[in-house]
């Protein structure tokens, strides 16, 4: 965790700057334009590696000639589904409108041969627990990636700037994992002896192209009904909405695969840690969400300029959905990781079908209605895979919302103190000072809620990171969870 937020975070200031800069000098028609490649580019990637990046870091037994069988048989398919896209190019084109994607679309599909040739070096440096190794890798990644964007803008590539910064950073990333970990590519032959990972590989690649489904329909029905510019729009209210949360979250859910499986044939165990982490994860990203959400006019202006209005509403009701999201977020991974693939496969499915037809639905208010969707729509799909982790966890609702009570809380008071200063400032004030000025007294809101009402459960889950830091896994003495 420390190696991940000490790399991972740092490039991502430098990405958002990288970002902001770009978004100056480029038109949300580019954005736009990339979006609706990337649409059909990302189902590819999901399909690419079969899976088998879970499954090798999970089954440790997969060595030597049985894992250079598998190596070229995701070799293989990333080679083949990039020809196929090449192909399908003309088509995606002609499906949105717009000519300009064919030749977007053709180049991009070279991140399927990248990205299936850094499956088994990844899976490598998981099961060595190298994770500084993984950290330094995505830092590299990010570098290459925002500063070929920099240079493109400022050059006036136009779209082709954010396509090039997609394959620089694939290039550079995929050379450094193969010097690192090498390995040997044979043909995958003798699929009997391959049988059982595939099968598993397949249960985990069908939960993830109804992942893909549900989390891009919303920018294919936008592309389709609504038009380039309107998606460009909102591809940066999704963007702003949720990529300050999920860099917080995403450096537990890192831990998430090991903890989880570790502890799979023990409830009590699996219960505590699921629990812990759920209310470590609302500390930090719920005041995120609800803090952007009343300052989404203030963060447009700073960031993206006067010519992103149409971003601040949808970015409100996306704040709402990335709340939602961050505090479920260890819901599918509690079936992931209990070996549960097939009931996380027909969840993931259910709100594969459910999430579409609501964006559909949304599409009628235009892009609020999309954001709606999420923030109404999502809970209720993720209503089974719920149920079937909370039975997995013998735990209720109630264990759960409890671990999620002291940051929602504090939350009001994030809220009181923000909207207060908000309506004292006198009109005209500049944007920068009430930007601060907003952010420091909401931030002086939640703490002070915390510290007033919640003081003992703060002060357990610190003693709790502490313990874990000197190597113990017992929770301290007056832990947070709650059976």
């Amino acid at each position: 965790m420390a190696w991940t937020a000490a790399l991972r975070w740092p490039a991502q200031v430098i990405s958002w700057v990288a970002t902001a800069y770009a978004a100056r000098h480029l038109a949300p028609s580019d954005y736009g334009l990339v979006s609706m490649a990337m649409i059909a580019i990302g189902l590819v990637r999901m399909v690419e590696d079969f899976g088998l990046d879970a499954i090798l870091v999970q089954d440790r037994t997969i060595v030597g000639e049985r894992q250079a069988r598998l190596a070229g048989f995701v070799v293989a398919t990333g080679l083949a589904l990039s020809a196929l896209f090449v192909a399908l190019a003309h088509p995606v084109a002609a499906f949105f409108g717009e000519p300009q994607v064919m030749p977007i679309v053709a180049l991009l599909s070279l991140v399927c041969v990248f990205d299936a040739i850094q499956v088994v070096p990844r899976a490598q440096l998981q099961r060595e627990m190298k994770f500084a190794h993984l950290a330094w890798a995505q830092f590299l990644q990010i570098m290459v990636t925002q500063g070929t964007l920099v240079f493109g803008a400022y050059q006036g590539w136009g779209v082709w700037a954010l396509v090039c910064n997609t394959l620089a950073g694939c290039l550079a990333v995929t050379l450094l994992l193969v010097a690192w970990r090498p390995y040997a590519v044979r043909w995958p032959g003798d699929f009997a002896d391959l049988a059982r990972p595939l099968i598993q590989g397949w249960r985990v690649l069908a939960s993830r192209i109804a992942y893909y489904a549900y989390s891009n329909a919303d920018q294919v029905v936008i592309g389709r009904v609504l038009g380039k510019d309107s998606l460009g729009a909102y591809s940066f209210a999704t963007t702003l909405s949720t990529t300050l949360s999920q860099e917080i979250a995403s450096v537990v859910s890192r831990v998430v695969p090991g903890i989880f499986s570790a502890v799979q044939s023990n409830p009590a165990e699996l219960r505590r840690y699921f629990l812990i982490l759920t209310e470590l994860v609302a500390y930090l990203t719920l005041p995120i969400s609800i803090g952007l959400a009343l300052t989404a006019d203030l963060a447009v202006r700073i960031v993206l300029g006067p010519q992103w209005e149409a971003v601040v509403l949808p970015l409100r009701i996306l704040c709402i959905y990335a709340a939602l999201y961050t505090s479920q977020m260890l819901i599918g991974p509690v079936l992931m990781w209990t070996g549960q693939f097939r009931a996380n496969m027909w969840c993931s499915v259910f709100a594969g079908i459910g999430l579409p037809l609501g964006f559909l639905v949304g599409t009628q208010w235009g892009l609020p209605g999309v954001a709606w969707a999420w923030s109404i729509v999502f809970p209720l799909v993720n209503l089974p895979a719920m149920v079937i982790s909370f039975r997995t966890l013998r735990a209720g609702f109630g264990a759960w919302l409890l671990a999620l009570a002291p940051a929602a809380t504090a939350c009001m008071g994030l809220a009181a103190a923000l909207m207060t200063i908000r309506m004292a400032l006198p009109d005209g004030t500049p944007v920068a000072l009430e930007t601060a000025l907003s952010i420091g007294a909401g931030a002086i809101g939640y703490l002070l809620v915390l510290a007033l009402l919640f003081r003992r459960r703060v002060l357990a889950m610190w003693r709790f990171l502490n313990a874990l830091r000197s190597g113990r896994t017992t929770v301290p003495p007056g832990a947070l969870v709650v059976d």
